[in-house]
């Protein structure tokens, strides 16, 4: 069997492509095509979770996953790209590793990095697409006003109960995510750990995500560009809603735009078991050793609970644990107020710097 069966593509890589390659749209040309093309998912949750298992299968030639977050036992009911094994490591290792089994034809890029104004132009250096896995209006508008200037389409869903939406942001031509549901505070909106969500409006939403996602990598007009589809499996309707860009948007509109969402440092996410959880973002990303957090975590008294290439999930006392990833993000269940978290997370990361510039002293 020869290593190259077809201009560039394996034996293997054209019968793992073959009932796509087949589709009128697609073709040899087209799977390519498709080849050639970088894409970008933010956040690998329930939605980020199918789309990433989706695109990859379907031969993306570069996929870079962002995510800030664990595998938590509570995930598994709707995000299948995880299982038992991997609770407690960083969500974009545990997809990673899947994902290059899924598919060992394409390059897996993990990104164990929050989305915030100083990060999410280097998230999406270089990628043809963007798919919106987040479930946070707040990292959305910064999302969505990093690819108005950069010039990348914006694939935008959500899901939530038994509804959900998504469209297709094309800069500078269709409405942008604020035209339409700009304004929007995280603290007044229901969230699945409140209100729940249904497994199936996830796989419904983010399949036509990654169908948009296709259509524009093979140059193809998407169906949902000025389009918000709506989704409701309650009633089971879907509706196309139009849209069209607002005037005074302040994102895209062409008036003084607004200052973009604040950084914030520490942030209080959704509780589990009625704890309270905050999350740490570092100023600048940080390249942390593995090996050397492992040790400053036990000198703490801290146990280790699950330890990965891109982070480390750890246990104390009281109910309380931990994770800190590679880049620096800290995630802390458990913790008394905002103030404590800090300090604990600049301790944990300083020790763990402190230790390496020693080693190299030495």
């Amino acid at each position: 069997m020869s290593r190259y069966g077809v201009e560039g593509f394996s034996d293997e890589e054209l019968e793992y492509y073959s009932r796509q390659m087949v589709l009128r749209e697609m073709g040899l040309n087209g799977q390519r095509r498709l080849k050639e093309k970088r894409a970008c998912v933010v956040g690998l949750g329930g939605l980020g979770s199918i789309i990433s298992t989706q695109i990859a299968s379907m031969g993306i030639g570069h996929l870079r996953i962002v995510d800030r977050d664990i595998v938590e036992i509570s995930n598994l009911q709707r995000q299948h790209l995880y299982g038992v094994d991997v609770i407690g490591l960083p969500k974009v290792e545990a997809a990673a590793n899947r994902l290059r089994r899924l598919n060992p034809f394409i390059e897996i890029e993990p990104q164990p990095i929050s989305l915030n104004p100083m990060t999410v132009e280097r998230i999406l250096e270089g990628v043809d697409v963007v798919l919106d896995g987040l479930d946070r209006m707040a990292p959305r508008y910064v999302l969505n006003r990093a690819c108005l200037k950069l010039g990348i389409p914006y694939i935008y869903g959500a899901a939530i109960t038994n509804v959900g939406n998504t469209s297709t942001i094309i800069p500078g031509e269709t409405a942008c995510l604020e035209c339409f549901q700009g304004g929007l505070d995280d603290a007044s909106l229901p969230t699945c750990a409140v209100v729940g969500v249904n497994p199936s409006i996830v796989n419904i939403i983010a399949s036509i995500q990654v169908s948009e996602a296709l259509r524009i990598l093979l140059g193809r007009r998407p169906n949902l560009a000025n389009i918000l589809l709506f989704c409701d499996l309650d009633s089971m309707t879907f509706e196309r809603i139009s849209l069209m860009r607002a005037e005074r948007c302040p994102a895209c509109g062409g008036v003084s735009p607004q200052p973009p969402q604040p950084f914030e440092e520490v942030e209080e996410i959704c509780g589990r078991e009625g704890r309270r959880v905050f999350i740490v973002n570092p100023r600048e990303e940080r390249r942390l050793n593995m090996e050397k957090l492992e040790h400053v975590l036990a000198s703490m008294g801290f146990n280790i609970y699950k330890r990965g290439e891109l982070g480390i999930t750890f246990t104390a006392p009281k109910g309380f644990r931990g994770s800190i990833l590679k880049s620096g993000v800290s995630i802390l269940e458990g913790i008394g107020d905002r103030d404590e978290a800090l300090r604990l997370s600049h301790k944990i990361i300083d020790e763990n710097l402190d230790s390496i510039k020693n080693k190299h002293l030495i």
